[in-house]
């Protein structure tokens, strides 16, 4: 995420909606002051673009922060001037490819937390991590599993409404016409902002429409988990057959 005190905005992470390429692109408009966590470093197993970015000021700040907790640290009167965005996404498709995103990440982090345990083999956290992982080989064998077990922590709520659950950004960037909605940040922030980076984009293949991977219960189960965000944003089930 970035609190941009030289352009008096701050760019609240969701999950699996382009923020990651959105992030890197704003961070290239940022003074020296500014606050930007950290990212993952270029990988070409998940990015499609090569791509170098320096964090900074990020102390008590975290990447995928959610919004209630970005407003108690950078405080009321930072929060109520600056502008606040965000992106969001048709909550089918964006299940999508949050299950071929965790599916290509599994066996990594999993090699990465054994290192871990060996390297530090009395820090508890570490097997914690490790047998979540290895819960989600069960719940990753197939995407009817996924869908079953979906975790609500994958879910991107915390980063678009308050504790009451309305709205509390200024600008809801939609994934589906991402280009525009860049374009209209541009002339609200009086700046161009460049090209948009493809990174984490490569786990997700074929990119058959989102559709074709449910069922009518599994349709439901999505729409059940994700009702708020549904009514808020205006998604539907787009049924597309090829």
């Amino acid at each position: 995420m970035i609190v941009s005190h030289r352009h008096r905005f701050i760019f609240i992470k969701s999950a699996k909606t382009a923020s990651t390429s959105v992030e890197l692109m704003l961070s290239k408009i940022c003074g020296p002051d500014d606050v930007l966590t950290p990212l993952a470093p270029f990988d070409e197993r998940f990015d499609a673009d090569y791509y170098e970015y320096q964090p900074r000021n990020c102390e008590g700040f975290q990447n995928h922060m959610s919004a209630i907790a970005i407003k108690k640290k950078v405080g009321e009167e930072v929060w109520n001037q600056y502008l606040k965005i965000t992106i969001v996404r048709n909550p089918w498709d964006m299940v999508v490819s949050r299950y071929y995103w965790e599916k290509a990440r599994l066996w990594p982090s999993i090699g990465k937390n054994v290192a871990n345990i060996l390297r530090e083999p009395f820090v508890i956290v570490r097997y914690k991590r490790l047998l979540h992982r290895i819960k989600l080989i069960f719940v990753l064998s197939s995407f009817s599993n996924f869908i079953r077990y979906f975790d609500k922590t994958w879910a991107n709520s915390r980063f678009y409404f308050d504790e009451e659950g309305k709205p509390i950004c200024d600008v809801y960037l939609r994934f589906e016409n991402l280009n525009k909605g860049i374009n209209d940040l541009e002339k609200m922030l009086g700046i161009q902002l460049g090209d948009l980076p493809r990174l984490k984009s490569k786990p997700r293949k074929g990119k058959k429409h989102y559709s074709q991977y449910f069922n009518q219960q599994q349709k439901e189960r999505v729409e059940k988990l994700f009702k708020h965000e549904i009514e808020v944003f205006g998604y539907t089930f787009e049924q597309v057959n090829h």
